[in-house]
């Protein structure tokens, strides 16, 4: 059966065996795997995998606010072939007052209604089976909630990219002090061995 996890605050339960020696305490088995073990690297390695991959998520999602945010009905009417002068007059002519106005009146329609609606024509019927499709207040009212969830899942994103960060820095300085501690202990442990085999010289 596996041993409990020790606390993450004190107090600290004793250890198991004490070491009287820096020898003695290299040479154990377990302190040997503690320092030497590769879960830290493993860790920054997951870590960096899932920072990895919420960058791709960002990218899809500032592609898609990109995308909503340019107006569809203005890269039409960029497209679209100015007409003569004289046609153009003409058109003029045969259109009354109040249809010149409603033309020249700015589309307020969220571009975001536009590109994701379905939309019928001049208000008139479907083309196609409604049945197939929710209505007009439907399709609005879901697609405002999907992007409202997409707007949050972004900003969740983004404080968990912000989170994992912190646990890569975390996992480096926890490295960096282990790599220390065990090349200090190392260190005193030679020094002791060295000094016992000059003793036994001696003698």
């Amino acid at each position: 059966m596996r041993s409990p996890s020790p606390p993450l605050l004190a107090p600290y339960p004793p250890p198991i065996g004490q070491h009287f020696s820096f020898a003695s305490f290299v040479m154990d088995k377990s302190v040997t795997h503690s320092f030497r073990s590769s879960l830290l690297d493993e860790l920054e390695y997951a870590t960096n995998s899932l920072i990895e991959g919420e960058a791709v998520m960002r990218r899809a999602l500032g592609r898609l606010w990109q995308v909503i945010s340019e107006d569809p009905d203005k890269r039409l009417d960029e497209e679209r072939v100015i007409p003569k002068q004289e046609e153009q007059e003409d058109i003029e002519d045969e259109e009354d007052e109040q249809e010149r106005r409603m033309a020249r009146a700015p589309d307020l329609t969220p571009t975001a209604h536009k590109l994701f609606l379905v939309s019928y024509a001049d208000n008139g019927p479907p083309v196609i089976d409604p049945s197939q499709f929710a209505s007009p207040e439907m399709q609005q009212d879901s697609l405002e909630k999907s992007l409202a969830t997409l707007r949050e899942l972004q900003d969740d994103g983004r404080e968990y990219v912000e989170r994992l960060q912190e646990i890569r820095e975390n996992l480096g300085d926890t490295r960096a002090q282990r790599n220390i501690i065990w090349e200090m202990v190392r260190e005193k442990a030679v020094r002791e061995l060295q000094d016992v085999a000059f003793s036994v010289a001696m003698d």
